[in-house]
């Protein structure tokens, strides 16, 4: 009797630092990570500083700390007066820390590499943004938050084909959707 609640003790305390302490940690890394952003001056620095947060283990948290960051990112890569070099080195850091099974981690990186091309007109940024969102589209056929950017970015492209397809598939799901039941009319 001693052994087995000994080992549920040992079990419940092992149980307890998994769901709750390291969860805790992970986030209380992040939120030093972010407050330390001011005293980083180089890319280095900043793949170190957040390196800290990515390789802590933790069950629950890499989720959260990914679509952070990638909020950060996204919205300095925006701004157009951000250096390229520069812009194109986060979105390198951040890309590998995606889960690439994971639709909003890949409409995160699709979103990413359309500010990229938009900013600065490289395919491969185009592409990169492309496969991504094709990936998601792979996992989610229907869901409107993959087929709705796809089009937006076929639009932008001028990619008559590949928009006048999408914009019929968003048709044939949602015939009510009067903007892109115009869209689809001008591609005919």
């Amino acid at each position: 009797k001693y052994v087995i609640v000994t080992i549920g003790i040992i079990l419940a305390i092992i149980s307890l630092v998994m769901a709750s302490y390291m969860p805790l940690k992970k986030a209380q890394a992040y939120i030093f990570a972010v407050n330390n952003l001011p005293n980083i001056k180089t890319i280095d620095e900043f793949k170190s500083n957040f390196d800290k947060v990515f390789n802590f283990y933790s069950p629950i948290g890499n989720e959260e700390a990914f679509k952070f960051l990638y909020s950060n990112i996204v919205n300095f890569i925006s701004n157009k007066d951000q250096p390229e070099a520069v812009s194109r080195a986060l979105v390198d850091y951040i890309d590998p820390k995606a889960t690439k099974n994971d639709v909003i981690h890949l409409l995160s990186l699709a979103n990413m590499y359309r500010v990229l091309w938009q900013n600065y007109r490289l395919e491969t940024d185009y592409e990169k943004a492309e496969n991504y969102l094709r990936q998601a589209l792979s996992i989610g056929p229907k869901l409107p938050p993959i087929l709705y950017p796809i089009l937006d970015l076929y639009l932008a492209k001028g990619d008559i084909l590949k928009a006048k397809e999408i914009a019929g598939r968003i048709i044939a799901l949602w015939p009510n959707d009067a903007q892109v039941g115009q869209i689809y009319s001008q591609l005919k």
